[in-house]
């Protein structure tokens, strides 16, 4: 790409090869402690801001608690701590792919986005006559869609085309690796130009921006270098150089680029020699996470706010995992139908879908749950309900088999009731108090296995009775 632009300032190379000498001599003797507590400091920032950046809700004291203490804080979709833990996954990915013999491959690439993504789910997009219209998002596959976006402006702008994607790509992955072993190429521009080129492509249904922060990375593994963070606060700069790299000119992005790079080694050459790493708002974050492990688990927190964390938490995760084994139990019988229930006094949805967080959000907005909420005025309920009719699998057939899951919001307390054909599923109620919020696993995974071994058990158990 032709820059426009007379390249990075000869002192600002200075200044940077300075850095990366320094940086080389002094990291062979450091102390573990002291490079244990840098890749914290970079893990962290680079995990919060990078999903950040994408809309993640999380704050970074919620992601030093995920990801750090296992424990999970605030009423977040379920989705944003799932984005953060995968991402944390990919980063280590990276790491062990900057280490590797082989330089990176499409493969790789593909590998890299399908762990940022790990599950195919849906989300809204845009169509190109500007309708809404839910996507599914295949982790790890090039795009079958255009995702062209909408910018500020209201002008499209155009990614490249689903049917030439798999070319370009090919030709990005070998011009990156030609660019990777040369040694006359200025690192800040090989950054700026190899980063824009990605994003250029779009070549993913989601997480373009995410993978390409990896593979800038990536290089700077590969050459024994710090891993850059691009801070959620600096978005607009960092968008805005993007937008002029688009009009052919990288040199911002590649000033950007370097200024980040800085910020690294200087984190680095500190720890190194023993000295602080941490910034000065980070004891803040350290006296808010503080504050939050000892609070007992609902002190603080409004009794809407409990709602949208039953929600996120538990709720939508469970009936969701439930669902995805009932699509296969579904074979067995000749008639099925499901229904979703939310209440709120006389306020009732109902629906065949599993309800998502738009659902809640339009259902809390039409039953006027808002920030005055207070809990159990009303009791608010969520059920989801099969019904499998006419058993036609092995063994004795024409019986039918219900499931029905529902959470019970009190005052003081939420209960969970599952019922199987008839009566309770004594393995799976649980009733809890809104202090312990927070504080114990969600356990959603093994509650989803019992209820799923117990319909299997229903279904056996009946097969086999004599006709």
């Amino acid at each position: 790409m032709n820059s426009g632009s007379e390249g990075i300032a000869p002192a600002s190379l200075a200044e940077l090869n300075a850095a990366i000498s320094t940086w080389h001599e002094i990291r062979g003797g450091m102390a573990s402690e002291d490079e244990e507590r840098l890749w914290r400091k970079l893990r962290l920032e680079w995990n919060y801001n990078s999903n950040h950046i994408e809309g993640n809700t999380l704050t970074y004291d919620e992601t030093v608690l995920l990801l750090i203490h296992g424990q999970t804080a605030g009423s977040h979709p379920l989705r944003d701590y799932e984005e953060m833990k995968a991402h944390d996954v990919a980063i280590e990915l990276v790491r062990n792919l900057a280490t590797a013999e082989q330089v990176l491959t499409e493969a790789d690439i593909r590998e890299l986005n399908r762990v940022l993504l790990k599950e195919p789910f849906w989300k809204l997009a845009e169509t190109p006559d500007g309708r809404t219209a839910r996507k599914r998002i295949e982790p790890g596959k090039y795009k079958m869609q255009p995702n062209h976006v909408r910018t500020r402006t209201g002008e499209l702008h155009r990614f490249a085309e689903p049917e030439e994607t798999p070319a370009r790509m090919e030709e990005w992955v070998r011009r990156f690796r030609d660019a990777l072993a040369r040694t006359d190429y200025p690192l800040p521009e090989f950054l700026a130009e190899s980063h824009w080129s990605f994003v250029n492509i779009h070549p993913f249904d989601d997480g373009n921006g995410r993978t390409a922060r990896l593979l800038t990375n990536y290089i700077l593994l590969r050459k024994n270098l710090l891993p850059l963070v691009i801070r959620s606060s600096d978005r607009d700069r960092y968008l805005a150089s993007l937008r002029q790299a688009d009009a052919r000119n990288t040199q911002p992005l590649a000033e950007f680029m370097l200024a980040q790079l800085l910020w690294s080694l200087n984190l680095g050459i500190r720890a190194a020699r023993g000295e602080q790493v941490a910034d000065p708002e980070d004891l803040d974050k350290e006296v808010s996470l503080f504050v939050r492990e000892k609070k007992v688990g609902g002190q603080g927190r409004t009794d809407i706010e409990t709602l949208d964390a039953i929600f996120s938490r538990y709720v939508h995760p469970t009936v969701d995992g439930v669902e995805r084994r009932m699509v296969e139990f579904r074979k067995l019988f000749r008639t099925c139908r499901a229904e979703s229930v939310m209440e709120a006094g006389s306020n009732r949805t109902a629906s065949e879908r599993v309800p998502d967080p738009d659902d809640w959000a339009r259902f809390k907005t039409e039953s006027e749950l808002g920030q005055e909420f207070s809990l159990g005025q009303p009791d608010v309920t969520f059920k989801r309900v099969y019904w499998l009719d006419d058993y036609c699998g092995d063994g004795r057939e024409g019986f039918s088999l219900m499931l029905w899951m529902q959470w019970l919001l009190a005052r003081d307390s939420r209960r969970f009731e599952v019922l199987l054909n008839g009566p309770p599923l004594a393995e799976a109620c649980r009733s809890l108090p809104y202090a312990r919020l927070g504080l114990d696993p969600p356990g959603v995974e093994a509650g989803v296995e019992t209820i799923c071994r117990a319909v299997m058990d229903e279904i056996n158990r009946h097969s086999r009775q004599e006709t």
